[in-house]
């Protein structure tokens, strides 16, 4: 999947979390619309939603409510693209859009949108004018679609209910996965309260990855929030580790500014081969190595949470090399919140008989988090 790809899937992902899409006309966004197309003196106007390939009007003035198009064919697949307000004075003489059939068919001339953006700075609509006459529009104006947009945001913000964020969670857990000379173990309790950063899946190159992280402290976005890290993270498994840690945090530190929050992550690469491997611990501290006599080692670096990091600071990998019984330990935060902390979770780890009775152990008294548990036959 490229990153264009990952990032149109979580945007389908969020829009669905909304529960919004065909509950049928309603007039808190209706009203927007209305006050949209009164603002610019416009004959169309739309609250358009972009998900799977399809864009949907979610409201509209002077259009069929609900009607939607292919997202190849509408201008507002292209304006979800950048934060900026997309202005469009004649369609008919712009070759990206001269050719749609809203131009040639329908006789657009004018667009004008602005992207609708959650908390966690997925862009899943947009707020759009347009007109059968070619037009232009001022700073002021640009300024006034921007404040009638941020306004749509927060409608839309106010659908995120937690039961559907949670069932939009549940559905990106990812399927498990068959590790040569390895078993791997896992505890996924996801909460639509909770930021919780988990993946787990094997390269193409065969390697083992293994994430878990978090993002504290950002109320509802807090999991969407973790949604995009992850998505981040996995869209590059073909990059090396120390420049896809540099990549993910390019991506998504502006995102976590917005929201007054950061994320703390650690980023495991496996050889089943040979047991060696190597990570990256951007402030989660929450990865141990048990060995097979007892004995463990916690992987931690001096690394600050993404968010956190000096720009230009380089991360510090480090590496390890599991031998036949060594098992790891890979925890979120609020895993801990129910089991004595990572000492409880270290202590359970060298009772139970294996990696799958662990994950009993701690199913039973944890409410929410992940745990990953490798171990090397």
């Amino acid at each position: 999947m490229t990153r264009l790809e990952d990032a149109a899937a979580h945007r389908s992902a969020v829009i669905e979390a909304l529960g919004v899409l065909g509950t049928g006309p309603e007039e808190r966004f209706d009203r927007i619309t209305r006050m949209t197309q009164e603002a610019f003196g416009v004959p169309l106007s739309f609250l358009n939603l972009v998900h799977d390939d399809v864009v949907t009007a979610q409201s509209t003035q002077g259009w069929n409510q609900g009607a939607s198009a292919p997202a190849s064919e509408v201008f507002c697949s292209t304006t979800v693209l950048t934060d900026e307000p997309l202005v469009v004075p004649d369609a008919a003489a712009d070759p990206r859009f001269a050719g749609m059939a809203s131009v040639t068919e329908q006789g657009i001339r004018f667009y004008a949108g602005a992207p609708l953006s959650m908390l966690d700075g997925t862009r899943v609509g947009t707020l759009c004018i347009m007109d059968a006459e070619p037009r232009t529009l001022s700073a002021e104006d640009i300024g006034l679609l921007r404040d009638l947009a941020r306004w749509a945001e927060r409608e839309l913000g106010h659908s995120i209910e937690d039961d559907r964020v949670r069932r939009v969670l549940g559905g990106l857990v990812p399927e498990p996965v068959v590790v040569p000379g390895h078993d791997l173990a896992v505890l996924s309790l996801p909460s639509a309260d909770v930021g919780d950063v988990a993946d787990w899946r094997v390269a193409a190159d065969g390697r083992l990855h293994l994430t878990v992280g978090t993002v504290p402290s950002a109320g509802r976005a807090a999991a969407l929030l973790a949604a995009t890290v992850r998505s981040a993270v996995v869209a590059r498994t073909d990059v090396p580790l120390a420049v896809a840690i540099a990549e993910v945090e390019a991506q998504v530190a502006t995102d976590l500014s917005t929201a007054d929050t950061v994320a703390s992550l650690v980023h495991l690469r496996l050889d089943p081969a040979t047991g060696h491997a190597e990570y990256a611990d951007a402030g989660h501290g929450l990865a141990v190595l048990l060995r097979a006599d007892g004995g463990s080692t916690a992987l931690r670096s001096l690394d600050l949470p993404i968010g956190l990091q000096p720009s230009g600071a380089p991360r510090t990998p480090g590496s390890l090399d599991l031998a036949p019984g060594d098992r790891l330990l890979l925890c979120t935060d609020a895993l801990l919140a129910d089991t004595d902390g990572i000492d409880g979770l270290l202590a359970a780890a060298r009772t139970a008989g294996d990696a799958a009775a662990l994950v009993e152990h701690v199913r039973a008294t944890a409410t929410h988090g992940t745990l990953l548990v490798l171990t090397r036959r």
